[in-house]
C-alpha cells in the first residue's frame, strides 16, 4: 500500500546516475537559492514511482521525497516570503484530521494486540508517516509559492508528468491487441503498485484539472498545452479499461459543462447518442461486461471483478457493525486477513467506516467538501481568468477523486494523489493573489484622491463663492 510494503530491486545505469545527480543538485539549490525548486522536482517525481525506484541504489535515494520536502521547508525558513493574505480554515482542519488519524493508529495497536506505534520499525507507523506527507506537500507549497508564474510552472510540470505517464503507458502497450478486451492488455505503467485503476485515477484527476484551461482567452499556448494533455490522458484512460475512471470522467465533463465550459456539452451529447459508434470495441466490451448474462437462459449477473467488490463490501459492513463509532483503528484492515489475500476493502469510504468508524467517515467526507469548496471559492473569487479556472479545475479534480475512491483505495497512494495536494497549496496561494487583486483598486483610489480640508466641507455655494462657477 505504501512505500514500505514494496522493496523494488534498484538498478544503476547512466540514466539513474543522471537522475540522482539532478535531484541532489536540486535539493542543494532548494536549500541555498530558491525554495520552489524542490516543489518543481516533487511535482515531476512523485507520480513516477517506478522511476523513483532507480534512486534507491544510491545513498538516501529511498528517502528522496522526505529530503526534498525538508529542504523546501528549511529553505522557506531561511528565506521567508511572508504570510499569505488568505487564511483558510481548511488548513487547520487538515492538521486536526492528521492528529485524529494518529490517535486512531494507536487505537488500532490495541485492537490488533501488537506493538505500539512508537518507532519506525512499526510498519503501520511508517505507513502513517507516508500518508501525512501528502497534506504536508500543500503546506510546503504555501510556504514558498507566491506568484502567478510559479503557479503556472507547477501546472505545466504536472501536465508534462502526465504526458510522460501517457508515453510510458502507450510504449509498454506496443504489440498488444486492443481490438477486444483482455485483462492481459492492462498495465500500471510508471505508477507501480498503484495498479491499473490507480493509473486511470491519476489520469482522470489530471484531466479534470486541466480541462477548464481550455476556456482561457489569453495565454493561447497554455490552452493548447491543456488540450494536448487532456487528449493524451483520455486515450490512455479509455484503454486502461477502468470503469471507475470512465464514470469519473463523464461526471467531470458534465460538471465543467454546466458550470463554465459550455461547449463540452457537444462531446457529452455525442457520447450519449453515438457511444457505440465512437468508443472502441474493447471499451464497449469492458462496459457491457459489468452486468451481463453468462448464457441466454440465465439471469444477468455482475462480472467476477464486481462480485469480488460486493463480497468485500459485505464483509466490511459486518466488521463495521462490531465497532460502529470509532472503528478498529487506522490502517488495521490489511492486518486482519478477512477475505482471502485481500488487504483492502476496495472502497475507501468503507475503509474509513471500518477503521475509523462513523466519526472518521464523517471527517473524511467533510474534508472532501472543504477541498471542493476551496476550488469553487477561488473560481468565483478570482477576477483573473487563469486563477479562476485554476479553482474550477481543482474542484473538478476533487469531484473525480471522490468518485474513484468509491471503487478502491486511491487516497493512500502518493503517486496517484500528489497532484491533489500540491495543487491544493497552489489554490491557497491563488486565493491570496485573488484577494490582493480585489483590494488593489481600492488602495489605488485612496492614493490618488486628494484630501479635502475641513473648512472646505461646506455647501457648494459657500465653498465656491458667488463669483466662482462650480463644476457640475
Amino acid at each position: 500500500m505504501m512505500l514500505a510494503q514494496l522493496e523494488p530491486v534498484a538498478t544503476t545505469s547512466i540514466r539513474a546516475i543522471g537522475l540522482y545527480a539532478v535531484v541532489a543538485v536540486g535539493a542543494m539549490l532548494t536549500l541555498a537559492w530558491r525554495s520552489e525548486i524542490g516543489i518543481y522536482l516533487l511535482a515531476v517525481l512523485l507520480p513516477l514511482q517506478t522511476t523513483r525506484y532507480h534512486l534507491h541504489a544510491f545513498p538516501l535515494g529511498a528517502n528522496i521525497v522526505d529530503i526534498l520536502i525538508l529542504c523546501v521547508l528549511t529553505g522557506s525558513v531561511i528565506r521567508s516570503n511572508g504570510k499569505l493574505a488568505y487564511r483558510s480554515a481548511t488548513a487547520g482542519f487538515l492538521v486536526l484530521l492528521s492528529i485524529f488519524y494518529l490517535a486512531s493508529l494507536w487505537r488500532g495497536a490495541f485492537y490488533l494486540g501488537g506493538s505500539l506505534p512508537v518507532w519506525i520499525s512499526d510498519p503501520r507507523l511508517v505507513d502513517y508517516k507516508n500518508f501525512v506527507v501528502m497534506p504536508l506537500l500543500a503546506f510546503a507549497v504555501v510556504r514558498v509559492i507566491r506568484t502567478r508564474k510559479q503557479i503556472a510552472t507547477i501546472l505545466v510540470l504536472c501536465g508534462i508528468t502526465a504526458l510522460a505517464v501517457d508515453y510510458s503507458y502507450l510504449k509498454s502497450s506496443l504489440g498488444r491487441d486492443f481490438g477486444h478486451y483482455s485483462e492481459e492488455t492492462r498495465d500500471a505503467g510508471p505508477l507501480g503498485y498503484a495498479g491499473e485503476n490507480g493509473l486511470a485515477s491519476y489520469l482522470v484527476e489530471t484531466t479534470a484539472f486541466v480541462l477548464p484551461m481550455l476556456a482561457l482567452r489569453k495565454h493561447q499556448w497554455l490552452r493548447l498545452f491543456a488540450l494536448l494533455v487532456a487528449a493524451a490522458n483520455t486515450i490512455c484512460i479509455l484503454f486502461s479499461y477502468s470503469r471507475e475512471a470512465y464514470l469519473a470522467l463523464a461526471v467531470a465533463l458534465c460538471f465543467l459543462a454546466v458550470v463554465k465550459v459550455r461547449w463540452l456539452f457537444i462531446p457529452i451529447l455525442l457520447l450519449v447518442v453515438c457511444w457505440q459508434a465512437i468508443l472502441p470495441a474493447a471499451v464497449q466490451e469492458r462496459i457491457a461486461m459489468t452486468y451481463s448474462k453468462p448464457n441466454d437462459g440465465m439471469a444477468a449477473e455482475l462480472d467476477a471483478s464486481a462480485q469480488e467488490r460486493v463480497m468485500l463490501w459485505t464483509d466490511a459492513m459486518g466488521l463495521f457493525r462490531q465497532n460502529p463509532v470509532i472503528g478498529t483503528g487506522f490502517l488495521t484492515y490489511a492486518e486482519l486477513s478477512r477475505v482471502g489475500s485481500y488487504k483492502d476493502t476496495h472502497n475507501f469510504y468503507l475503509k474509513m467506516l471500518v477503521e475509523t468508524g462513523l466519526v472518521g467517515l464523517v471527517l473524511f467526507v467533510v474534508q472532501l467538501f472543504l477541498l471542493f469548496k476551496e476550488g469553487l471559492q477561488l473560481f468565483t473569487r478570482g477576477r483573473e481568468s487563469f486563477l479562476s479556472l485554476l479553482g474550477l479545475g481543482y474542484a473538478g479534480l476533487i469531484l473525480t477523486a471522490a468518485i474513484v475512491n468509491f471503487f478502491g483505495d486511491r487516497w493512500m497512494f502518493i503517486q496517484v494523489d500528489s497532484n491533489l495536494w500540491i495543487l491544493l497549496g497552489c489554490v491557497f496561494c491563488a486565493s491570496s493573489l485573488a484577494m490582493e487583486s480585489r483590494r488593489q483598486p481600492q488602495h489605488a483610489r485612496a492614493a490618488v484622491t486628494p484630501r479635502v480640508a475641513p473648512w472646505a466641507r461646506v455647501t457648494p455655494a459657500i465653498a465656491c463663492g458667488e463669483t466662482t462657477q462650480c463644476p457640475q
